[in-house]
């Protein structure tokens, strides 16, 4: 019987090769799209699960209130609170605590023979000892146990080892010299590891000891709990109760830090988080690594479910509407004596058969489609053949989509009866036409949800990266100031070059400072109108920049004016935002120049008032942001550039820049480009839903070409009639595709209120957004519109056109 059912079953698909090709390609890219999704999901929720000890290990994170105002939660701390956890809390293990190396450094591997390696690094992190007991990682050479006992000693990874040292050259016991950086100094390699993994929340090129940060000034004159910028972690001991171990944070607060924050009416909350859910805690202050929320995670498994349904839902249409075809089929087995039974095997084989080769083909889609995922989230995804799961999942959607796409058109084949087959009446009875129009409604909302999201995706990337910033981005070029530089002659070289910079022609501004628009700020305090109580103190942020700053860039002053370096008060003034006046209750403009801030101890006048600026992303609203003035900065040189031939004055700027500052390496990038990279997430986002939106809409098509076609066939005789009385091709073309129009008609009822709602969502947690106008709706039913005609017409279109002595000669 199974081979009477293959047999069937072949001849069934060669006869309809059309619609056998919609039925298993469109599978194939819908369980494609769904293996590829779940890939990817599953790859964002494995992170940092490689650890062992992965559930004992927690993250400290404080949640600080000032006056009752939430003010933050913040994953930084000072550098006494591991080891005071250690002695007070017996729960604790071990800590580790670990400091990035803000800014980066130069590295310099000095050859016996040739020229040095120098290259400037971002990726360098600080960690205790403990660091690499608690966490794993593969050792490549050397021993973990004791890489980082020394305080003279570095880790890398491969990647370093191979850009740094000549293949054959061993690594090990090699001096790397560290210069512009927390702890310069010469640092011998101990251990090379493979590659930190890409689901770690924890990622470095280069880890160096903390023994000789904690010597750094800012340390050694700080009790520990002044300057929060470690991260903390602990690791506690087996089958321990986290929640025990938090309800003794709050005596542990006021222990250590009960007085200071009692003067200044604030409270600070520790929290134990775990690890395992870092990745998926976005929001936090000082997070060191791009993270995903899980209503993200959620969402693209929903588009899987949609796109997966949507290629089930064509198997059924087509296999609902080839049922009157195969009715005389039905009624002939019947009478000769076919089980409803055996007529269902038979359905439920043919569905088994095609959902079989569909996931075969699904699978070489699925590697292909895998990689380009991969490329846009900038992760090495790959299947792992060897993994149960994916042949559990794999399963799974065959087993699916085989009872599920093939059951209901079994029932209905095999309940047909005799006499009514073999009289030609089977097409009222099998209520399948409005079965495929609801399905097709279906597939028509779901499309058009998919369209309207990548739409104001897009749409709200352009708003973001066009919008007017309040300072100059285009054209400007960073150039990151020299990290190996003899501090006696600094400021006259790092002045010289600058000087140089500004006869360079095409160059129309140069200024120096200590961050840029996008790359975070110098100093992060509490600061407050002078005369007001402590407990008023509103945070801020401060920048140093030199007095060429505002020019350069092309801020708006309101009020007052810029730094002048030959008057010293102005050098120890500050330039506030408009953000400021309201936040530290400074009035108008005007009388904001008759102020005085207090900034941690310090007291400053306000020298001006500038128009808002956008320093950070659109997603944050404009915080009160301080430029305080420096006479020069070697960390980044802004150099505005109005020419037309950019290669040409770059080299020149490179020219002076190495002769100014040799052995330094010349690194530049443009501003504009650098600011939008904090767009990178929504990005990415964007671009997973466009390729999956896409598929989802060519798998919406392809059953939608097939039912056309089905439906133009159905209706060959009444066209030949129509024909006959003098209908045009037009007015035929116009009756039939108004029967699909009607539903893409009916899809918008349905999902103009959904993606209204999905889209207002989505765009609540920017703080500049685009508005919710009409177009956002109206634009992708017409696209709809469009391409469902444009894919029935070409079918209605060729039955419209045929000799309708064709059509009714039989008749």
């Amino acid at each position: 019987m199974i081979r009477n059912f293959f047999t069937l079953a072949i001849r069934n698909l060669r006869k309809r090769k059309l619609y056998s090709f919609i039925n298993i390609f469109g599978l194939a890219i819908g369980v494609a799209v769904c293996l590829v999704i779940l890939k990817y999901v599953d790859f964002e929720l494995s992170y940092d699960t490689f650890h062992p000890n992965a559930a004992n290990v927690y993250r400290m994170t404080t949640m600080s209130y000032r006056a009752g105002e939430f003010r933050g939660n913040s994953v930084i701390s000072g550098y006494a609170q591991g080891p005071a956890m250690l002695a007070d809390v017996p729960e604790v293990k071990r800590y580790i605590r670990t400091h990035p190396m803000y800014g980066g450094a130069v590295v310099i591997y000095k050859r016996d023979n040739g020229d040095p390696s120098t290259f400037h690094e971002e990726n360098m992190q600080f960690a205790d000892s403990t660091f690499l007991d608690v966490f794993t990682y593969t050792a490549l050479e050397g021993d973990l146990n004791t890489a980082l006992d020394n305080p003279a000693s570095v880790v890398i990874t491969k990647k370093m080892a191979d850009k740094y040292f000549k293949p054959g050259e061993d690594p090990l016991g090699k001096i790397l010299k560290i210069s512009g950086g927390w702890a310069d100094g010469d640092y011998e390699v101990t251990a090379v590891l493979k590659e930190v993994p890409g689901n770690s929340h924890f990622q470095f090129d280069f880890l160096f000891p903390t023994h000789n940060l904690l010597r750094n000034e800012q340390y050694t004159h700080d009790n520990g709990w002044g300057w929060n910028n470690f991260v903390t972690y602990v690791e506690l001991h087996d089958h321990t109760d986290s929640k025990k171990v938090e309800a003794k944070l709050p005596a542990f607060v006021d222990k250590y830090r009960g007085k200071d924050l009692a003067e200044s009416n604030s409270k600070n909350v520790l929290k134990l988080q775990p690890i395992l859910d870092i990745h998926l805690s976005p929001g936090l202050d000082y997070e060191s690594s791009a993270t995903v929320s899980v209503n993200t995670i959620y969402f693209f498994v929903v588009i899987a479910i949609f796109v997966l349904a949507i290629a089930w839902v064509n198997y059924i249409n087509l296999s609902t509407a080839r049922a009157m075809e195969r009715a005389r089929e039905v009624g002939i087995k019947k009478s000769v004596g076919a089980h409803r039974s055996q007529l269902i095997s038979q359905f439920i084989f043919e569905s088994v058969l095609v959902n079989l080769i569909s996931v075969v083909l699904a699978t070489l889609l699925a590697v292909g489609l895998l990689p380009v995922l991969g490329e846009i989230v900038g992760k090495d995804l790959t299947f792992d053949f060897g993994d149960y799961r994916f042949w559990v999942v794999l399963t799974t959607l065959f087993l699916i989509g085989s009872f599920v796409s093939g059951i209901y058109p079994a029932f209905i084949l095999s309940s047909f009866k005799i006499t009514e087959v073999l009289k030609g009446k089977v097409e009222k009875m099998t209520g399948g036409f409005s079965l495929r129009k609801a399905l097709v409604v279906f597939q028509f909302a779901s499309s058009l949800i998919l369209i309207a999201g990548t739409f104001a995706i897009y749409r709200q990337m352009i708003f973001m990266k066009n919008q007017d910033k309040g300072l100059t981005m285009d054209q400007m070029l960073i150039v990151n100031g020299p990290s190996v530089l003899d501090r006696k002659s600094a400021k006259t070289r790092l002045m010289s070059l600058k000087n140089q910079l500004k006869e360079v022609p095409g160059v129309t501004g140069v200024a120096t400072s200590a961050a840029i628009p996008g790359g975070g700020y110098n100093w992060g305090t509490g600061m407050r109108r002078s005369g007001t109580e402590q407990q008023e103190s509103k945070d801020g942020k401060v920048v140093w920049v030199d007095p060429d700053f505002v020019s350069t860039y092309g801020i708006t002053i309101l009020a007052g004016r810029s730094f002048n370096p030959s008057i010293a008060s102005d050098m120890r003034s500050v330039l506030v935002n408009e953000a400021a006046l309201t936040t530290f209750g400074l009035g108008t403009a005007e009388h904001a120049l008759e102020e005085r801030l207090l900034l941690g101890g310090d007291t400053v006048q306000i020298l001006g008032v500038l128009k808002n600026y956008h320093w950070n992303s659109l997603k944050t609203e404009h915080s009160p942001w301080l430029l305080k003035a420096d006479t020069i900065s070697g960390h980044n040189y802004s150099i505005h550039i109005n020419s037309n031939n950019m290669q040409t004055t770059i080299a020149k700027i490179e020219s002076l820049y190495k002769e100014a500052f040799p052995g330094n390496p010349f690194d530049y990038y443009f501003l504009d480009d650098f600011f939008n990279s904090q767009y990178k997430s929504e990005q990415q986002f964007g671009k997973i839903f466009s390729m999956f939106s896409m598929l989802a809409i060519i798998i919406a098509c392809l059953g939608l070409w097939g039912l056309a076609s089905f439906t133009t066939a159905q209706k060959l005789k009444e066209i030949g009639i129509r024909k006959v009385l003098g209908a045009s091709v037009g007015s035929i073309m116009s009756l039939l595709s108004w029967q699909f129009f009607k539903l893409v008609l009916i899809a918008s009822v349905i999902a103009i209120p959904l993606t209204w709602y999905g889209i207002d969502a989505w765009l609540a947690g920017f703080a500049f957004r685009i508005g919710l106008q009409w177009d956002l709706f109206v634009v992708p039913v017409v696209i709809l519109s469009l391409l469902a005609l444009g894919t029935v017409s070409f079918q209605i279109f060729r039955g419209a056109n045929i000799n309708p002595a064709k059509i009714l000669r039989t008749e």
